[in-house]
């Protein structure tokens, strides 16, 4: 019986990341996917920030296809916060071709790859994970890392608890009436739970999508209606992407045998929904490991638990202080977000820190930049950081 050192499950770009770095660490990976290649179903807006690019480890290549300079806000009321910098602070991209360009990389280093492997359950011995095929074939590795996505029934099973909560997202691809195919539009209160979006594709296309607590696809063809998006629209929407968004990690992301990353951990961006930069830092972590503990022989929770440290070190802060935005937003009424709009867009040298220094992989550096330039009253600030310690 062949046993492999790390299995992981799932190819999307946190699995093949954490193939990557435990084939890199001389621990023979096998790398099982479901479906007949990466990068489906498209679950994601598609726009990463410079951190999250430069964690890829990918050099630019044809998966990205424009960059983005800066954003515009919307309050409810129509107030608008617009800001632009000098030079791409994120990009857009295919995102087939990038987890394809992942998945390609991690096979340069050593990683096998099983595709159409659909893992059905899990069996643990003393000394190995049995895998159980969707056909009826096992494959037996040592240690398994859970990169199933938001679901993560394998991990679920192995007892790491679900995410704090998961939103229900929804995109569609639409011609589309760009008002700057440098900007990405940010329409808040558009849905309970995030936001909506509009990230241009060129001046004619973009994709247009939301994340809520519930019913995205219904608060999506409610926002198509709007009159902010209905009157530029351009032809009937296409290319419908749907998929839950966790939100804040669970308490403990190993357990004996097993690691959860990406989706299946939580480790996404509450701030803006995007997981793509999380899910590679702790991938990293995740590879590396694993692969030690299973050339150390030692499979035990404790001895994983060294990744959950490990990751929260890396990110575990940021990832924390965007749930308190995120719940701070949340609970804001329209009133008052037209309020925060209106006050940040008086503001020339908040503006001009947000186009400095901003980062959607790591906003809270921002905030700290755009502290220094917060005049509100005490009655105001007070109010705020009520809704975001509540």
């Amino acid at each position: 019986m062949d046993i492999f050192d790390v299995a992981v499950i799932g190819a999307g770009p946190a699995g093949s990341m954490a193939a990557k770095y435990a084939a890199k660490a001389d621990a023979s990976t096998i790398l099982l996917e479901e479906h007949a290649g990466p990068g489906w179903p498209v679950q994601c807006a598609g726009l990463l920030g410079q951190e999250a690019v430069a964690e890829s480890e990918l050099p630019p290549g044809s998966f990205i296809l424009r960059g983005m300079l800066g954003a515009t806000v919307f309050s409810p009321g129509g107030a608008r916060l617009d800001f632009k910098a000098k030079a791409s602070k994120a990009w857009v991209v295919n995102r087939r071709l990038f987890d394809q360009a992942m998945l390609a990389r991690a096979l340069q280093e050593g990683a096998n790859l099983r595709l159409r492997s659909s893992v059905r359950r899990i069996r643990r011995e003393k000394d190995y994970s049995a895998l159980a095929l969707a056909g009826g074939e096992e494959i037996f590795a040592r240690i398994v890392i859970s990169a199933e996505g938001v679901s993560a029934l394998l991990a679920r099973r192995a007892g790491i608890a679900p995410p704090q909560t998961i939103l229900s997202g929804a995109q569609v691809e639409a011609p589309f009436a760009v008002e700057d195919p440098e900007k990405v539009e940010v329409h808040l209160g558009a849905a309970p739970g995030l936001f909506a979006w509009v990230v241009p594709l060129d001046e004619n296309r973009a994709r247009i999508g939301l994340c809520a607590r519930d019913s995205g696809c219904e608060h999506l063809r409610a926002f198509l209606k709007t009159d902010v998006i209905r009157k530029r629209l351009q032809g009937s929407p296409v290319a419908l992407n749907v998929g839950g968004l966790p939100l804040g990690p669970p308490t403990a992301t190993a357990a004996l045998g097993l690691l959860a990353v990406g989706d299946a951990a939580g480790q996404v961006k509450p701030t803006s929904g995007g997981g793509i930069y999380p899910g590679l830092v702790a991938a990293k972590i995740a590879g590396g490991v694993a692969a030690a503990a299973s050339l150390e022989g030692d499979y035990s929770k404790l001895r994983l638990m060294e990744y959950d440290r490990l990751w929260r070190l890396a990110i575990g802060r940021e990832l924390e202080i965007g749930m308190r935005v995120n719940r701070m937003l949340s609970k804001m009424s329209a009133l008052e977000l037209d309020e925060l709009m209106g006050y940040l867009a008086s503001k020339p040298r908040i503006i001009k820190a947000i186009e400095e220094h901003g980062d959607i992989d790591r906003p809270s550096r921002l905030m700290g930049k755009m502290l220094l330039h917060l005049d509100w009253d005490a009655i105001r600030l007070a109010r705020l950081l009520g809704y975001a310690l509540e």
